[in-house]
């Protein structure tokens, strides 16, 4: 029909006649398969939870703190984090996050939609993940030591409004606001049986893009896949909490191999993380649910 625009009724009736045959079928699977995943694509959310630092070329990557907290800092290679309990700065150790996205040139024919691009597109997804679970390893360490300061909570009945309120005032002890709370979309079930006075909650859109999924106390609530069950974090604004350093931000390099006949690309980041201050964050442990 060229470029003339259908009616409702004329596309129902396309639709209907495409339903119809096995290979009408298969061609829609085929058309709607990518915006599906692009919905079930991770979203990152450490970048929105610490205050992130791109520093010059040749730049120190060391940060003062105040001397009467401790610190905790990622070490390299994978290594566990670490505490930092004296003097006044803290220097961080930089590591590396590196994937390599590889896609058989003969796939490229078949695929009905751009699979380049998508390709692509998940390589820095992955990015995403493991900067994350970069992130959430330092808070969980952090919310754990906190060097006596900070508690960890416990609720055996799911999150409830006293066991997230105790949690704000370990934080706001100490005059640092609380801006973001998260945990894994489980969680965020027994918020939902509050009602719907208590939490503003943002649009499905929003949800979908950025794990952002609504406010309450004046913070924001954001979700995680990869955030353990059970676990709930609330963290203070970022320059009271901790950093990203970055030494070298998300570059992309074309990585083909000629001899398997594949299109190829090499994504790697150059960065460190720490909480600087580990009072400004603090954890609960949810076992049960909210009836």
């Amino acid at each position: 029909m060229g470029n003339r625009v259908l009616t409702q009724e004329q596309k129902e009736a396309l639709l209907a006649q495409a339903l119809a045959t096995p290979e009408g079928r298969v061609e829609i699977g085929q058309t709607m398969l990518e915006p599906f995943k692009k919905g079930r694509d991770y979203r990152s959310i450490g970048r929105k939870i610490m205050a992130v630092d791109i520093l010059p070329t040749a730049a120190p990557m060391w940060y003062d703190k105040d001397p009467q907290f401790s610190a905790v800092t990622m070490a390299q290679n994978g290594a566990a984090p670490y505490e930092v309990l004296r003097g006044e700065r803290v220097e961080l150790e930089p590591f590396a996050i590196v994937t390599w996205v590889k896609v058989p040139a003969l796939e490229v024919a078949v695929r009905r939609f751009p699979i380049l691009d998508r390709a692509q597109e998940k390589g820095r997804i992955e990015m995403a993940k493991e900067e994350d679970r970069r992130i959430f390893a330092a808070i969980e360490y952090a919310a754990k030591s906190a060097s006596g300061h900070n508690t960890v909570a416990s609720s055996s009945s799911g999150l409830t409004r006293n066991t997230l309120a105790d949690l704000f005032l370990q934080v706001e002890q100490y005059n640092a606001p609380v801006v973001n709370v998260i945990m894994h979309p489980n969680q965020y079930r027994d918020i939902r049986c509050w009602g719907r006075d208590e939490l503003d909650p943002v649009t499905q859109y929003e949800l979908l893009r950025t794990g952002y999924v609504g406010d309450l106390w004046n913070a924001r609530i954001r979700t995680s896949f990869l955030v353990t069950a059970g676990d709930v974090y609330v963290v203070a604004e970022p320059q009271y909490f901790g950093v990203i350093s970055v030494r070298v931000d998300l570059n992309v390099w074309e990585a083909p191999d000629p001899q398997l006949i594949e299109y190829g690309w090499l994504f790697f980041e150059y960065i460190g993380v720490a909480a600087i201050i580990v009072v400004g964050c603090a954890k609960a442990e949810i076992t049960g649910q909210v009836s």
